[in-house]
Order: structure tokens, then C-alpha cells, then sequence
């Protein structure tokens, strides 16, 4: 159930262009906060780069993005909206994280550098708030650590804490266990899970169905550029109204 009126992120007629290839299509879409948003659908749907669009890793072909009241705009649209959509990215980002497993410090540094960089924030102050975070996603054991010396499991949650620590109010996932042996799959989906009850508002693009049916409150299902579905887990998965996605859902639920 969404907690407030007013959507924490509102997106209106978003369209991405790769020069002819459409890969979205007039996307509409309000996410309130303390929602779990599941983004699913088969390969090539649009799903990683309507993400992308939402933290303004993707410039927007046309459409609107209005994050927290800052916009993103379309620069098809409007040339100046390039410039306009890089000042707003920057406040945007520090509202919105997205996690990335790719770091080459040690656990502790990778999650102080956002805090102690782009918000100037005291370093002994950083310091202990990481480790309490490393702590809240098992990884307190391993703060000297660095990547070579983790499992994807273990790099995929101190991730999740380097994106914690910059306080957001919403976390993207784009795929968040898609790398992973199968074994430490659980172990990333708990922490998600964790976070999910603690009321963090998460969008999370996944092919995991029981994560999506288990801790999402809401499930959108894209399939060429559109979202076609967009319901709770019980309507999308056990009563989708249009035939692709009863026809995805049938090969992959088997029902």
C-alpha cells in the first residue's frame, strides 16, 4: 500500500530512442513511497533502460520524469533540456540510489566514499554509520576486505550498503542477482527483503518470480517498450489481462 498521495516519483509519456530502435514507448507510471515495485518481462522489454531513465543514466527522448519536484525532460523535445537535466540529475542522485557491485577499495572505503565525497560528511561520523550498515547486511566481518576477496553474494550486499549510506529515499535494482551463483542468491534477496519491511521505497528489475511474488506490493510487466500490466503480484501473475502476458507467464510459472 502506498503511504502518501503524492508519488515520490512521477513519470508521464517517457519515451527512449536509440536513433529508430524505440525501446520505450510512452511510459506512465506514479510510485508512491514505501512501495516495492517489481519490474518484470522478457529480455529486451525496455525493463534495464526505464531504470536507467530514472536516474538519468539514459538521456530521456521525450516524456517527463519528476523526481521528489525535480524534473527530467525529454531532449528531443527541447535541446536546452540537456543541461537542465544534468543540474537536476545531481540532486536527484543523492535522493535516488542505484546499486552497483563494481568497487576496487576495501569494503569500508567503498561505503564511506559517497558520504565523505559528494556530501562532505565527517569522516569518523561516516565511518561508524558504515560499519553499522555493513552490519545490517552481514558484512561487518569483512570491512578490510577488498572485491577479490568476496563472493558476488558478499560484493552484491556491500553494494547495497554503499547505497544505503548515501541516505536515499528510493533504491533502483537492475537485475540485483542476476550474476550470482545460484547459492548466494538467498542471501541477497533476504537483505532485500529486510529493507522492503523497514518501508524503503525500491523499484527492482528481476527475473526472480518469487521475489517479485513474495516482497513486491507491485508488479509492472513490460514487453516492447510498453508496460503492459501494472497491478499487485496476485493480479499480475494470477490474473493478467492481456495474452502476452499470460503467454510469458505460462512458459515461465508454468500455469
Amino acid at each position: 500500500m502506498a503511504e502518501s498521495r503524492k508519488p515520490v516519483i512521477s513519470v508521464h509519456d517517457l519515451a527512449k530512442n536509440y536513433g529508430e530502435l524505440k525501446v520505450l514507448r510512452k511510459i506512465d507510471m506514479d510510485i508512491y513511497k514505501g512501495e516495492v515495485v517489481s519490474v518484470i518481462g522478457p529480455s529486451g522489454s525496455g525493463k534495464s533502460t526505464f531504470l536507467r531513465c530514472l536516474n538519468y543514466l539514459e538521456e530521456l527522448t521525450s516524456g517527463e520524469i519528476d523526481i521528489g519536484g525535480v524534473s527530467l525532460k525529454g531532449i528531443d523535445e527541447d535541446k536546452h533540456n540537456k543541461k537542465l537535466n544534468e543540474k537536476a540529475a545531481k540532486v536527484i542522485r543523492k535522493n535516488v540510489g542505484m546499486v552497483f557491485q563494481q568497487f576496487n577499495k576495501t569494503v569500508l572505503e567503498n561505503v564511506m566514499e559517497c558520504p565523505v565525497q559528494v556530501k562532505k560528511a565527517n569522516k569518523e561520523e561516516t565511518k561508524k554509520k558504515a560499519m553499522e550498515l555493513l552490519a545490517r547486511v552481514g558484512m561487518d566481518g569483512k570491512a578490510d576486505a577488498y572485491p577479490t576477496q568476496l563472493s558476488g553474494g558478499q560484493q552484491q550486499r556491500v553494494a547495497i550498503a554503499r547505497t544505503l549510506a548515501m541516505e536515499p529515499e528510493v533504491i533502483l535494482f537492475d537485475e540485483p542477482t542476476s550474476a550470482l551463483d545460484p547459492e548466494f542468491v538467498g542471501e541477497v534477496l533476504n537483505v532485500m527483503k529486510d529493507l522492503a519491511q523497514a518501508g524503503m521505497t525500491m523499484i527492482v528489475v528481476t527475473h526472480e518470480m518469487g521475489f517479485a511474488a513474495e516482497v513486491a506490493n507491485r508488479v509492472c510487466f513490460m514487453d516492447g517498450g510498453y508496460v503492459i500490466e501494472d497491478g499487485t503480484p496476485e493480479e499480475v501473475f494470477k490474473h493478467p489481462k492481456s495474452d502476452r502476458a499470460k503467454q510469458f507467464f505460462s512458459k515461465i510459472l508454468n500455469v
